[in-house]
């Protein structure tokens, strides 16, 4: 129970101790600590001999009192130690009078080592646990903390965490390099003897120029090298003039079907050509004479029956799928082309082009009714 004996509580040690006496039957048969607090304004020891002898009344009936500051944060780490210890104690005191205690204390058996030698071997403490209980006996300050920076510079506060960063060289805590640039860990493209590779890599270079490996001897080349060499330079300037030729031809603007484009005659002619069709004799072409001739052509002729098994088996209409085709080049083409169009029939599952069957997916017959007892394999 918290106490004051300074004077700035609002009441007097006299009337503190009524009100204790008041409500300590609610503390019978639990653990009890005093504590006094504000003692940075004046400790026990200061007070008056009458009011001195009520904290030694009670430290004579065994009640603890300690004396506290939670302004300087003095005797409050006692103060907790202290209560945890009383509290374990009376968990253990209640426990031992239960009846059960009895079958857990058979099971249990501390085994003691019987000494070997005379040496002898202490229990190992690390250094750093020491200091931390000396630092919690004696209410040490805690390091600052970045929640108390941040209280004392207000709205000037800036999260920093690199200045925790353990490096080797703590020079390098505020270099701006990220971790992650453009999806890439700058960790994995980090090599920590990459000024030795390099410079091992310039004195190499240094020694084959001094060798003379990348001096060129024109005059050794043969007639050969210098055709190759030709060559390749017109291959080169074709490849770039090819390029620029397919971006003039890229235009920006819409895709105008072929019948709205005017047909160049020269272009026909050419991209018939690249087909495989003869242009020899392209002047008595069907598109170099006129739409309308002014000679009316001749009536076609009933053509005489053979009379031969050969000619007429000579005369027999090809397969669908070769006729009109020209050469093997083409016969590939349309086979891709109409391997491309059955691809949209096949993905969707249809028997042909005039399946249009829509499958009942929720058959009325399977799902109408309620569900009576019985057989539910149907429903």
């Amino acid at each position: 129970t918290p106490t004051s004996a300074s004077p700035q509580c609002g009441h007097t040690l006299s009337q503190q101790l009524e009100l204790f006496n008041n409500i300590r039957p609610l503390f019978a048969n639990k653990p009890l600590i005093v504590m006094a607090n504000k003692c940075d304004v004046r400790k026990i020891s200061e007070l008056s001999e009458e009011n001195q002898k009520v904290f030694t009344d009670l430290t004579a009936e065994g009640i603890v009192v300690i004396e506290t500051s939670s302004l300087t944060e003095e005797g409050v780490m006692q103060v907790k130690a202290e209560a945890c210890d009383r509290l374990l104690a009376h968990r253990v005191d209640t426990k031992m009078k239960t009846k059960k205690v009895h079958d857990v204390l058979n099971r249990l058996h501390l085994a003691m080592p019987s000494k070997r030698d005379q040496k002898e071997r202490p229990p190992f403490i690390p250094e750093g646990a020491l200091l931390r209980r000396k630092a919690m006996e004696t209410n040490a300050p805690k390091r600052k903390l970045e929640r108390d920076v941040e209280v004392e510079l207000g709205d000037d506060y800036t999260l920093d965490l690199q200045k925790y960063w353990d490096l080797m060289n703590p020079e390098e805590k505020q270099d701006k390099i990220p971790e992650i640039w453009e999806g890439h860990n700058i960790a994995d493209y980090i090599d920590p003897q990459i000024m030795k590779r390099l410079e091992d890599l310039e004195q190499e270079e240094e020694l084959r120029e001094k060798a003379g490996e990348y001096d060129s001897d024109e005059e050794s080349e043969d007639e050969e090298m210098k055709e190759i060499r030709q060559l390749a330079s017109q291959i080169r300037e074709k490849r770039k003039l090819k390029i620029l030729a397919s971006k003039e031809k890229d235009t920006q603007g819409s895709r105008m079907p072929r019948t709205a484009k005017k047909v160049d005659r020269a272009t026909l002619e050419k991209e018939m050509a690249d087909l495989g069709l003869d242009m020899t004799d392209k002047d008595d072409s069907h598109y170099a004479r006129r739409s309308r001739s002014l000679v009316r052509k001749r009536k076609r002729e009933v053509s005489a029956p053979p009379t031969s098994r050969t000619r007429s088996q000579s005369a027999s209409r090809p397969p669908r799928d070769q006729s009109g085709v020209r050469d093997a080049k083409m016969l590939k083409k349309v086979k891709t082309m109409m391997k491309n169009s059955q691809k949209d029939m096949n993905r969707q599952g249809r028997k042909g082009e005039s399946d249009r069957h829509v499958f009942d997916v929720k058959p009325k017959h399977l799902l109408a009714g309620k569900r009576k007892s019985g057989s539910t394999s149907r429903r």
